[in-house]
């Protein structure tokens, strides 16, 4: 088992996710009174880190044979597409309203806000009834949660650069944010499409899946922890600098 993690560098994005969300504590930690939506994706980081985690659960079956959790073997848990179609639905669903929070148009929010509490609706619809929750990736759901994140990711990049908040935007965590997902969706949607092709048999499309998956998962973490670390820093400074005047 260790040589497989090895192999294929699991742990790294284990790592990268670790540091993030220990970099996200520090941040609330340094800025008791940071928004609310900061503090909340610094704990989904937390959350995100321990259901990989607990997701490990099914290579842990492969290499042990099922001993030590015999009654997975002929279960519907046997695969955990179940636990990230979940997740999946919750990343998308909380990343959004993340980047709605951040917006000051009423109109628009409330719009955006109706399209995801509309694709809430239909996720829990498609994973309760497609029938293919614990064998697949339900591949509409990732869709139609990847183009309700390209519009928040619009709607905020479009209020940015319309407001005097762009010439600080090094220091909005909301931005760092929507440019991670932005970036980890586009180049990680895509290799859902051939998830049926992950298995033993396919030896370079494993690679080329954990490759891509891998170094997504660096740079958008990556990014997350710098993000937390320059952000808390930064404030800190400003506070004290209008101290000193």
């Amino acid at each position: 088992m260790l040589e497989y993690i090895l192999h294929y560098k699991l742990y790294i994005s284990y790592l990268f996710e670790f540091i993030a969300a220990l970099s996200g504590s520090y941040y609330f930690l340094k800025n008791k009174n940071a928004a609310r939506r900061f503090k909340f994706f610094a704990w989904f980081l937390w959350l995100i880190f321990f259901v990989d985690m607990f997701g490990g659960y099914t290579i842990w079956n492969y290499f042990d044979d099922y001993e030590t959790f015999p009654w997975l073997e002929d279960s519907v848990f046997v695969r955990n597409e179940w636990l990230y179609n979940c997740l999946k639905l919750i990343t998308y669903i909380i990343i959004s309203s993340i980047l709605i929070s951040s917006l000051e148009t009423s109109k628009l929010k409330s719009r955006l806000n109706f399209a995801v509490v509309l694709y809430f609706i239909i996720g829990v619809a498609e994973i309760l009834f497609s029938g293919k929750v614990f064998y697949a990736y339900i591949i509409e759901n990732i869709f139609m949660g990847t183009i309700l994140l390209l519009i928040c990711v619009g709607a905020y990049f479009r209020k940015l650069t319309q407001s005097d908040d762009v010439l600080n935007f090094s220091r909005d965590l909301t931005f760092y944010i929507a440019v991670g997902y932005l970036v980890w969706n586009l180049c990680v949607t895509p290799i859902f499409i051939y998830d049926s092709y992950f298995n033993t048999k396919n030896e370079d499309f494993i690679l080329l899946y954990a490759a891509i998956l891998r170094y997504s998962n660096i740079f958008m973490y990556g990014l997350f922890s710098f993000a937390f670390i320059y952000c808390a820093n930064g404030k800190s400074n400003l506070k004290l600098k209008t101290v000193v005047k």
